[in-house]
């Protein structure tokens, strides 16, 4: 699989993650689950939603190979 398709897929998954969560979100708030418990849903999903957005971007391209992973956002030489 190409890096483009792998990237592609991922953003797909966490999108959709976040899709999820928001309807999670709504359930729990339809439910009258406790804002404690919404609160972590909700970061969960803005976590997620940035995490699609850097995986789109390709600041993460290192971290869909075989081999080392660049944990430094934009510094995809990095041998860490």
């Amino acid at each position: 699989m190409e890096e483009n398709d792998r990237r592609i897929l991922v953003e797909r998954f966490l999108r959709r993650c976040v899709t999820y969560a928001n309807e999670s979100i709504r359930r729990k708030s339809d439910r009258g689950v406790s804002e404690e418990e919404i609160a972590k849903w909700v970061v969960y999903r803005d976590f997620t939603l940035h995490a699609a957005d850097e995986v789109a971007s390709g600041d993460l391209d290192s971290w869909l190979e075989d081999g080392p992973v660049d944990f430094k956002p934009g510094n995809q030489d990095s041998e860490s």
